[in-house]
């Protein structure tokens, strides 16, 4: 089944069911992504897939954390493949005379969920449901995140010309069906 969303087609509709996804919780966040990217990097990023799922773990090899404070707790989770990461880091970093490391990296995947948290934090503004954002933490191995139990994951895939990455929100399955 194909379908669209926020005006991209969906190419992979997953394990998403019809009806269960909130667009108007998940908008502010893909909307910060597209913000926080093309403000930090230059980069046009385009939504390859959506999906609802059980993970047991973040996606990808480098990811930061934030933990999202609502009704119940719950966590954005940014994650991407390491090549995806260097070369963000590189475009972000440009003009830099350090040569960019893995610390420059993992620093720079924190500061883009950072942004994109800050940018969803403004658009959530008038929202029914609130959110408390924490700083994010940065795991050098995208499986090192364990959600608790309960948690549903909504997954955003998104690809840019540097690479594809993942946003996922892990929140109790009410905040997430309709």
């Amino acid at each position: 089944m194909k379908l669209w969303f926020f005006g991209f087609r969906i190419l992979d509709f997953g394990f998403l069911e019809v009806g269960a996804l909130d667009d108007k919780l998940l908008e502010p966040f893909v909307t910060a992504v597209y913000t926080a990217l093309r403000e930090m990097a230059g980069v046009e990023a385009a939504v390859q897939a959506v999906s609802q799922k059980t993970l047991d773990h973040a996606l990808g090899d480098i990811a930061a954390v934030i933990h999202l404070k609502t009704v119940s707790d719950g966590f954005l989770v940014l994650s991407f493949p390491q090549p995806t990461a260097a070369v963000l880091a590189g475009r972000i970093l440009a003009g830099v005379t350090q040569e960019v490391d893995e610390n420059l990296i993992r620093d720079c995947v924190g500061e883009i969920a950072n942004v994109v948290a800050g940018q969803a934090k403004a658009l959530l503004a008038a929202a029914p449901v609130q959110f408390v954002f924490s700083l994010p933490q940065t795991v050098v191995s995208a499986q090192q995140f364990r959600p608790r139990p309960g948690l549903d994951a909504l997954v955003v895939e998104f690809s840019t010309d540097q690479g594809e990455f993942a946003l996922q929100l892990f929140l109790n399955s009410d905040l997430v069906r309709n």
